[in-house]
Order: structure tokens, then C-alpha cells, then sequence
């Protein structure tokens, strides 16, 4: 049995490793379907999801250092062998790391809204991010995006909404509904502060 010690040891990726696309059954040593969460903050949803569905390996992509260490440790305390993660710019990262229709869903979840004018650039959620998350998914994937800022949220929604190969979901993807209604760090909060969430999903066809 694997333990707590190795599966930490085993659980980070590092693109200073990396040379060219990531073969996912290679990491993962299955050819169970790949998820990735961007910004994964404490890893509520990604070790929630980990540990109800084991037979999907899922990607967690973190920049705050505390936050990756954390997810780490959490998930190495809970031996989930599904489970990667990476601290480091998640666009480059899908840019130039995953290979096309490779991924199964992609979960965007409380992204930095760069409020300030000036700052706006640095936003994640761009045309050529949104290539790249079309590029990498499936068909039948999907795009799962939830934020407590109205204006990027609609900024996201124009953007994928004028894409050609993403149709808007009914629902949100039933392994997500499944986990509750709050099903991160940050919704906790933005709920108990009485914020609105804004979620929407999309489907690549």
C-alpha cells in the first residue's frame, strides 16, 4: 500500500520536469479520465471530488505557495493517488503542456478578478485561453466556471459564448452537483457574506 510519505513525494508536477506534452496514463498510471481544477485554493472541491470519484484523476493548479503546500499535505494525509498538483501560471501550463483532447472537464472556480483597469491584463480568461481549453477538451467535455464578480463573469460568458464548439449546459455537470451546494473555500465565504454566485457550464460538441 502506498503511503502518505510516497504519495507526497509523488503528487506535485513540476514543468521544470517537463520537456514536452504530458502523457496522462504515464503520471497517473491508468487510463482513468483527466480533470484539471484551476486556482484550487485549500482543495475543497479537488479532494472532495478525489476522494468520491477515484476512478478520475484529477489536476489541481494553485499559484499561492500556502495554498499548494496545503493541498498537498491534505491529500497526501487522505492517500489519494488520483490527484496531481502544480504551483505555477495555469495558462502556460495548458498552453504548453496538454496535449489536445486530452482533458474531460475543466473546472474555473473563483478566478483573480483583477478589479483595478490597470490590472485587467492579467486575467486568465482570455481568447487565446479559451483556444487553448477548447484544443485540450474532448468532445463531451466540459467548462465549469463560477465567480462572485459580475463583470468577469460576463467578460467569461461573452467570451465562451461566441465560441463554435462550446454549447451552453442546462445544468451544471451532475459530479459537480453531486458534491452540495458549496462546494468550495471561497463559496463558503462569499455565501455566508451574502454575495450572489454566478456558475455557469458548457459543453464542448
Amino acid at each position: 500500500m502506498t503511503t502518505p510519505l510516497e504519495i507526497l513525494d509523488q503528487i506535485e508536477i513540476s514543468m521544470s520536469d517537463l520537456n514536452d506534452l504530458i502523457d496522462w496514463t504515464e503520471l497517473y498510471g491508468n487510463m482513468n479520465p483527466v480533470e484539471i481544477e484551476i486556482g484550487c485554493g485549500k482543495g475543497r472541491f479537488i479532494i472532495n471530488s478525489a476522494m468520491k470519484y477515484p476512478d478520475i484523476n484529477y489536476v489541481g493548479i494553485e499559484r499561492a505557495l500556502r495554498y499548494f503546500r496545503f493541498v498537498k499535505e491534505r491529500s497526501a494525509k487522505r492517500n489519494l493517488t488520483n490527484i496531481r498538483v502544480l504551483q505555477d501560471d495555469a495558462g502556460y501550463f495548458i498552453e504548453r503542456f496538454v496535449p489536445d483532447h486530452s482533458v474531460t472537464a475543466y473546472h474555473i472556480y473563483f478566478p483573480d478578478p483583477w478589479p483595478k483597469k490597470r490590472h485587467r491584463k492579467r486575467r486568465l480568461f482570455k481568447q487565446d485561453f479559451l483556444g487553448h481549453i477548447e484544443r485540450t477538451l474532448i468532445s463531451g467535455g466540459t467548462v465549469d466556471i463560477a465567480t462572485d464578480y459580475v463583470e468577469y463573469y460576463e467578460e467569461m460568458i461573452a467570451l465562451i459564448e461566441a465560441s463554435d464548439v462550446l454549447n451552453k449546459m442546462e445544468d451544471i455537470p451532475e459530479r459537480v452537483k453531486s458534491l452540495g451546494e458549496i462546494r468550495t473555500n471561497f463559496e463558503t465565504k462569499y455565501v455566508a457574506e451574502g454575495r450572489p454566485i454566478y456558475r455557469k457550464g458548457y459543453e464542448k460538441h
